[in-house]
């Protein structure tokens, strides 16, 4: 298993990954009252949550535990971020399966379309053969009456 400190290599920052609020704030109670606004993870965060990602999609309630607090973020932040990166990860695994799907279909649509050419061409050339066969049936039967 991977660490948040293999992610930070170089990258070092003292700042935390999100500030506490000031509770001594004369504003707190109205702070407090008002929908949170919508925090976005930091880059070296989400690169941490890809690897693990990587590592395994399903998110075990330990793991999620540890991810939190490895990162500094609340469980329910960890559980929603994994289930958003399954739902685009099943929409890319779809997308790359209608493509493969789209280009079989105009493969063997292009072979189709060649055989009903070539079926066109065939036909015509029955029809050339069977004319001069009946025309070569036709003076043979009026040779033999003659």
């Amino acid at each position: 298993m991977f660490s948040f400190e293999d992610v930070n290599v170089g990258k070092r920052s003292d700042r935390p990954f999100f500030c506490a609020f000031d509770q001594e704030d004369e504003d707190s109670d109205e702070y407090f009252h008002q929908p949170e606004k919508k925090r976005r993870l930091k880059v070296d965060q989400i690169e941490f949550l890809e690897k693990s990602f990587e590592e395994d999609n399903k998110l075990e309630p330990e793991r999620k535990i540890q991810l939190a607090k490895d990162l500094g973020l609340q469980p329910r932040q960890i559980a929603i971020w994994f289930q958003n990166r399954r739902a685009r990860y099943k929409t890319k695994q779809i997308e790359k399966d209608y493509d493969v799907l789209q280009a079989s279909y105009n493969s063997l649509k292009a072979d189709y379309d060649d055989l009903l050419k070539e079926k066109e061409k065939l036909k015509a050339e029955v029809m050339t053969i069977s004319f001069k066969l009946f025309a070569f049936l036709y003076n043979v039967a009026m040779v033999n009456n003659a």
